[in-house]
């Protein structure tokens, strides 16, 4: 089974959006030889919570895994948009919520506004996503 933060990388990057570069989706954390002006978007996916479910004789048979996403949204997005020069922050956070949500995931609630990073100076966009995982048994 793969981790799940490394399935959710894997959905995000296998979509080609062309306002993010795959290799600017972490499952880690941004290292320091990495961009650190804000003119770079970038998404970290990191593991939020997990919890084993439904118990049977004291087995649990799945893991509800949980996920936290964050977008860090170029500085420069307004001047330097994607191919599609009307693609604004929503659209591109809602895309991301779409596929995941295609893919299984289920979105918690609520969805936190938009916040500015205080030192890029970035727009970010942080969401979870839940998604329960049935554990083979050997």
């Amino acid at each position: 089974m793969k981790l799940p933060i490394v399935e959710v990388a894997d959905i995000i990057s296998a979509a080609n959006f062309d306002w993010v570069d795959a290799d600017n989706i972490y499952t880690t954390n941004v290292t320091p030889d990495e961009d650190d002006s804000g003119k770079t978007t970038f998404i970290r996916i990191q593991e939020a919570s997990s919890e084993l479910t439904n118990y049977a004789n004291d087995f649990s048979s799945t893991l509800n895994a949980g996920v936290e996403v964050q977008i860090f949204f170029s500085t420069i997005w307004s001047k330097k948009l994607a191919k599609n020069k009307n693609l604004t922050i929503l659209d591109a956070k809602v895309a991301v919520l779409s596929l995941l949500q295609k893919s299984g995931w289920h979105i918690q609630r609520p969805l936190t506004p938009e916040s500015l990073d205080p030192d890029t100076g970035q727009k970010t966009a942080t969401f979870y996503i839940n998604k329960i995982f049935r554990m083979e048994s050997k």
